[in-house]
């Protein structure tokens, strides 16, 4: 049960909108997976969840909604992890938006086949070296979860 639920949840977490960023930020240091969130809020959250938010679309914001309308009902655990398991998808959905403009010199310069590709740009820049890659473009795809 779960496995099944953190499938569902990683399903949910991952559907987030993204959080268009300008530029990376001190906030986006620290990125978690979308598997870590979806672990942790099964584990923190999976029987309120059962609970509470029966018959509630397993879309991140109907299951944040549910579990913010039904805060009274659940553990101070759950209510701490479920934030930061958000917050956490939000910061790495925000980090693989910055990807493209960040890296945007290397994406012209190394990957000029790739353009118009996203799925190709990603896969060159993560096999050129390195040192090819500016700080900031390679800081980005680390935070993005590619590396």
């Amino acid at each position: 049960m779960i496995h099944i639920r953190s499938f569902v949840l990683l399903i949910a977490v991952a559907s987030l909108p993204p959080a268009i960023s300008a530029a990376m930020s001190p906030a986006l240091a620290e990125t978690v997976s979308f598997e870590s969130s979806a672990t942790m809020l099964s584990e923190s959250c999976g029987a309120e969840i059962d609970a509470n938010c029966h018959g509630v679309s397993f879309d991140a914001p109907h299951l944040r909604e549910c579990l913010s309308l039904n805060q009274d009902a659940v553990s101070a655990q759950c209510r701490a992890d479920y934030i930061k398991a958000f917050d956490a998808i939000a910061r790495r959905i925000a980090a693989r938006s910055a990807v493209g403009k960040l890296c945007q010199r290397e994406k012209q310069k190394i990957c000029a086949e790739a353009q118009g590709k996203p799925g190709d740009t990603i896969t060159c820049l993560l096999n050129a070296p390195t040192k090819g890659l500016g700080w900031g473009c390679n800081q980005a795809l680390t935070q993005a979860g590619y590396r």
